[in-house]
């Protein structure tokens, strides 16, 4: 299991991240940390999500409710490119009359809806 870290170590880790800041963060729900009978314990993934909202709110004077909609549609937009890597996957493990007739029927939809 990955280490998880306390707020003063994510803090600490995150240069840009205050006290402040990530009250705010947790108000907007742009993390959700666990709760643990230490207190809140925050993951890598957390880690990440708070450097880039911090990166946003720095670069583009982003509120939090911004920035938890900005993340949000880029988790989105995340899951929809590991499911595209798993059609694709299949796709791939078609035999090649299959895979040429997909590929025929794909393109046709994509012209059609121009």
């Amino acid at each position: 299991m990955s280490r998880t870290l306390t707020e003063a170590e994510l803090i600490d880790a995150i240069a840009r991240l205050t006290s402040d800041r990530l009250t705010e963060y947790l108000a907007a729900e742009i993390v959700i940390p666990e709760q643990s009978e230490q207190g809140l314990r925050y993951q890598r993934i957390d880690v990440a999500r708070l450097e880039l909202a911090c990166e946003l709110h720095d670069q583009y004077d982003m509120e939090a409710d911004a920035l938890s909609m900005m993340i949000s549609l880029i988790d989105q937009m995340h899951g929809l490119r590991a499911e595209l890597r798993e059609v694709l996957n299949a796709v791939e493990a078609q035999p090649e009359p299959v895979r040429q007739q997909l590929i025929e029927v794909i393109g046709t939809a994509r012209f059609r809806r121009s």
